[in-house]
C-alpha cells in the first residue's frame, strides 16, 4: 500500500507542477523530493500504518484484557510493558521508517517516469544529488515518531479498556481516531517548531 501511495504521489506531484507551473523536469523532481521527504511522505505512511495497525493493536490488547490473559501474565510475574507494549511500539517506529523508504523510492521512480524531458536515470540522479542529510533524517525521524505515537496510543487505549466484550469494537475505532488526531497535532507542532528555529 505504501509503494502504491508513493507511486501515485510521485505521479500526481510531477503532473501538477509541470502542468500548472510549467516547470522543468528537474525542478518538478526537486519539488517532489522536498514535499514528500519532509511532509507528505511521513504523514501518508503514518496514515496508512494507522489505518491498518492501530485498531489491530488495540483490539488484541482489549481482547487479552477481557479474556483475563493480562491478569495471568501479571500473576506469572511477566511485565506487560516489557512483554506486550515496548515490542509493539519499537516495531511500529521501525516499520514506519521502512515504509517511508519504500514510499520515497516509489515516488521518485514514478515521478521520474512522468517527466518527459530527460531519462529516468538522469532525473533520479539529479534528485538524489539535491538530497540533504537533514531532509532525509527529518523524514525518517517523523516517520518513526508517528509510528511510535500511533502504537503508543493504541496500546494505551487497549490497556485502559474495561472487562466487557463490548469494549472491543468501540476501542478499535477509537484507537484509529485518537492516533490520527495525535499524529496531526504532532505534525503541526513540529512544523511550527521548525519554522521558529529556522
Amino acid at each position: 500500500m505504501s509503494v502504491l501511495a508513493g507511486a501515485a504521489m510521485g505521479t500526481i506531484v510531477i503532473a501538477l507542477v509541470q502542468g500548472n507551473f510549467g516547470q522543468s523536469g528537474a525542478r518538478a523532481m526537486n519539488v517532489l523530493m522536498i514535499s514528500c521527504m519532509q511532509e507528505v511522505g511521513p504523514l501518508m505512511v503514518a496514515l496508512i500504518f494507522t489505518a491498518r495497525s492501530a485498531s489491530a493493536i488495540a483490539t488484541e490488547l482489549v481482547t487479552m484484557k477481557v479474556a483475563g490473559e493480562l491478569r495471568t501474565l501479571c500473576r506469572l510475574g511477566v511485565s506487560v510493558g516489557d512483554y506486550l507494549i515496548w515490542p509493539r511500539v519499537v516495531a511500529a517506529a521501525l516499520s514506519c521508517m521502512m515504509l517511508f523508504c519504500y514510499f520515497m523510492v516509489a515516488a521518485l521512480i514514478c515521478g521520474a517516469f512522468t517527466t518527459p524531458q530527460s531519462g529516468l536515470i538522469a532525473e533520479i540522479d539529479s534528485s538524489l544529488s539535491q538530497l540533504s542529510a537533514s531532509s532525509l533524517l527529518m523524514g525518517l525521524g517523523k516517520s518513526a515518531l508517528f509510528g511510535f505515537v500511533t502504537s503508543a496510543s493504541a496500546c494505551y487505549l487497549g490497556l485502559s479498556a474495561g472487562l466487557a466484550s463490548t469494549e472491543i469494537p468501540r476501542l478499535a475505532s477509537r484507537a484509529v481516531l485518537v492516533s490520527i488526531v495525535a499524529m496531526l497535532l504532532l505534525d503541526a507542532l513540529i512544523a511550527v517548531l521548525m519554522n521558529n528555529l529556522s
